[in-house]
């Protein structure tokens, strides 16, 4: 049975001392507020550690493996999640072949790999305008390879599979059963939402019906050790996001489809 993990807020700290909802994990994604960050969460729960870039960039040269692997320990975080991305901006004025992409990616995948204390698992990004990530990153068939050759497991980002599939056109059912989903470790799940100008994006909102069942059908298909609301947080990204009521609803639902489905 998976276990329930969610974004840090503090309304998600208010909950939990208040016992109005509870989680088994606790993710924290802002590497600048790290310190303050765990200093609260940790005393409650282990935390799922997600601050890494993306695994076409450029050059890595600027991380210290040691500071992360040490944060790692310290939070008791099972695995560390790699976004799959590739941008235009990471090329500069040269457009890259579908090969140079996958390429990058899969050398990404494996510096990271090699270097993490815990396992890695690379996470599925939406594709689309607003995003800027290259097509290519987001096909199953690389996802699957990169993969298998780096010899990591898969973060499955939902929202994420519905924006890509959205703008690829694409059944998000029959993308998600190319993935390789028997190396599934994480799940994240939020809501994405229509923009008029741009159409469904990863927006990290409410859930809504099409959500939870997109989510029943996937934990079907896969074997995850954590699923995490990716719902609420801080800082001026996420924090006009992060009504107590719309979080307390959800973890509720959460918790009886993936502790008590």
């Amino acid at each position: 049975m998976p276990q329930l993990g969610c974004n840090f807020s503090p309304q998600l700290i208010s909950l939990i001392n208040n016992d109005r909802a509870d989680v088994d994990w606790i993710k924290l994604s802002r590497w600048e507020t790290y310190q303050e960050d765990y200093s609260v969460a940790r005393p409650l729960h282990p935390i799922l550690l997600h601050v890494l870039p993306h695994a076409g960039k450029l050059s890595f040269d600027e991380v210290d493996w040691g500071a992360l692997n040490s944060a790692v320990h310290d939070c008791g975080s099972p695995h560390i999640a790699l976004h799959l991305a590739s941008m235009q901006t990471d090329w500069g004025e040269h457009t890259p072949t579908d090969r140079e992409v996958v390429d990058r990616m899969t050398a990404g995948a494996k510096l990271w790999a090699s270097n993490m204390d815990v396992p890695l698992l690379v996470e599925n990004v939406p594709y689309s305008s607003f995003h800027g990530i290259l097509r290519p990153a987001t096909d199953p068939n690389v996802i699957r390879q990169i993969c298998r050759e780096s010899g990591v497991g898969l973060l499955l980002d939902l929202a994420h599979a519905r924006v890509a599939c959205w703008h690829r056109n694409e059944d998000v059912d029959a993308y998600l059963r190319a993935l390789p989903l028997d190396r599934v470790r994480e799940i994240h799940v939020c809501g994405p939402a229509m923009n008029p100008n741009g159409g469904l994006q990863d927006r990290h909102l409410e859930m809504q019906t099409d959500d939870y069942e997109l989510l029943r059908r996937t934990l079907a298909l896969t074997a995850p050790t954590v699923v995490s609301l990716e719902y609420g947080g801080t800082g001026p990204k996420f924090e006009w996001r992060s009504e107590i009521e719309i979080l307390e609803r959800q973890l509720n639902i959460l918790d009886g489809i993936v502790r008590h489905g």
